[in-house]
């Protein structure tokens, strides 16, 4: 689209239409006041125009017959461009800054606002008042890392005022825009490389060992980068791309090494310090010292990430998805639940169809963990949405139920669930491994024992043991839906079992 198509695309009714529902209350009555107070006919006709805008009229022809109709085709052409115009510069008068999330966001817009006032202050001979917004500007620039602000500030301080200063001060003033125009390089080459880092292609090519090379190459350059220039927003995407490689590797003692000095960064640099960043990377932290079995360090890093992100998010879901697999591993059991009621009552829950029953499936997982088998059941019983699943999910859901029926002491039941969850497995044997054919296994044993534990024979307790201590093959995900480790629960039953025979001895 050229940018003649682009300027008439944007001025036809619906683009008008939609940059007035971008407004705010407060914006509207002060581009009201402002025609209200001109009684000239232009601004009398924007007046009406706004009107015809606000009503929702979105077609050009409606739109001429509601303000009269005498006007040619290429005057409300101009009508509807400088009522564009009125509402850009109403939009920028404001202080959105403020508006802003991010405070470096906000910086930046404030910023280029103040580079903008100072050229007009300046032009009208108010020089002290024009130098106050250059410094005030340059602070910010200086503060939040915004290189192309503080390069047009420094051009315009060498333009403006050291014309008649000293050569020194010129001199130190050019060297200072010849250093940031390094820098600036530097940040423009590594935001040029920040698209290829965010990319699901990217993501596809950490998890495949052919390219593991070049990404540590790429991660090392963005690491010199940093040392040389140290920008935080530099850093930012070193240390991203770091934590990804190192996690999708499974070093998770380097995720954690590196995800500290991140959290650091983004905690302390206010050029990509925010609240989304800190929880993001307390995530990535917490879901290392998980991976790590380190369950009190990850609780803190989730419970902050949790309390961080923003509560009709689905990012927040995520972290207390991970803060309740922790505290559930953790027999933390009145937290997980708490927490789960929490995410049950999250305002967007419905919005994803897989949502809801994963919740009520993990909120099964933790009344049983609380040994109320009953309330267990009637959760996992709530929704059948993961039952039509080919994934984990379904799997574990198959063997909750399972672990139910034995508790409950359902014998038949069980027969049948059992055999049902063997076709399953045998249909689809990517989901089955060493461990489900251990869990397939165990409850053979109990049906074949009454549902009792009695002694287990050398096989089928070295495989548990393996499970435990989750050798090769018998690998237990803590990020995964087995909230309820079967192989803990069966183990426990055994050691309940061999005290008993100790007693009686």
């Amino acid at each position: 689209m050229t940018n003649r198509n682009f300027k008439y695309h944007f001025c036809r009714m619906n683009g008008l239409v939609s940059l007035v529902k971008t407004m705010r209350p407060s914006e509207k009555r002060l581009l009201l006041h402002h025609y209200s107070r001109n009684t000239n006919s232009e601004s009398k006709m924007r007046l009406k125009l706004f009107r015809v805008v606000q009503k929702g009229i979105a077609e050009d022809k409606q739109a001429r017959e509601l303000l009269g109709g005498t006007a040619s085709q290429s005057a409300f052409s101009h009508l509807k461009a400088r009522l564009k115009n009125d509402i850009l510069n109403i939009l920028l008068m404001q202080d959105t800054s403020k508006r802003f999330a991010q405070p470096n966001r906000a910086a930046e817009l404030d910023c280029r606002k103040k580079v903008a006032q100072s050229h007009l202050l300046l032009l009208r001979g108010a020089r002290d008042e024009g130098m106050k917004l250059v410094r005030s500007a340059l602070k910010s620039a200086d503060k939040y890392e915004l290189l192309a602000e503080r390069l047009q500030i420094n051009h315009l301080l060498r333009e403006k005022f050291l014309g008649t200063g000293s050569s020194e001060e010129l001199n130190t003033l050019n060297k200072e825009i010849a250093a940031d125009m390094k820098r600036y390089e530097a940040l423009l080459q590594v935001q040029e490389k920040s698209f290829v880092l965010a990319s699901p292609e990217f993501a596809r090519t950490l998890r495949s060992r052919s390219k593991d090379r070049q990404t540590l190459e790429l991660i090392d350059e963005l690491k010199k980068l940093y040392k040389k220039h140290k920008l935080a927003r530099i850093g930012f995407w070193y240390y991203m791309a770091a934590t990804e490689f190192f996690s999708v590797k499974k070093n998770f003692n380097e995720v954690v090494s590196l995800g500290l000095k991140f959290l650091n960064l983004v905690e302390t640099s206010p050029a990509v310090k925010s609240k989304t960043n800190i929880a993001g990377v307390n995530q990535t932290v917490g879901l290392a010292q998980l991976q790590l079995r380190n369950y009190g360090e990850a609780t803190v890093h989730f419970v902050k990430s949790v309390s961080l992100f923003p509560a009709s998010g689905f990012n927040r879901l995520s972290s207390l998805q991970l803060l309740v697999q922790t505290e559930a591993a953790s027999s933390e059991i009145a937290s997980a639940l708490s927490h789960v009621e929490l995410a049950l009552s999250h305002p967007r829950l419905d919005r994803r169809e897989n949502l809801r029953p994963r919740w009520l499936f993990m909120k099964s997982s933790a009344e049983f963990l609380n040994h109320d088998f009953n309330a267990s059941f009637k959760s996992l019983n709530e929704e059948g949405y993961l039952t039509r699943q080919i994934d984990e999910w379904n799997v574990q859901f198959r063997f909750l139920e399972m672990l139910l029926l034995v508790e409950q002491g359902d014998e038949e039941w069980l027969e049948f669930k059992l055999d049902t969850t063997r076709k399953f497995l045998n249909r689809h044997k990517s989901l089955s491994n060493e461990r489900t054919r251990l869990f397939v296994d165990l409850m053979s044993y109990l049906l074949r024992n009454d549902l009792l534990v009695d002694t287990l024979n050398e096989q089928l307790m070295s495989r548990l043991q393996s499970s435990l201590s989750e050798d090769k093959g018998f690998e237990w995900e803590p990020t995964g839906p087995e909230l309820v480790r079967f192989d803990v629960w069966f183990n426990k039953k055994y050691s309940v079992l061999q005290e008993d025979n100790s007693e009686s001895a």
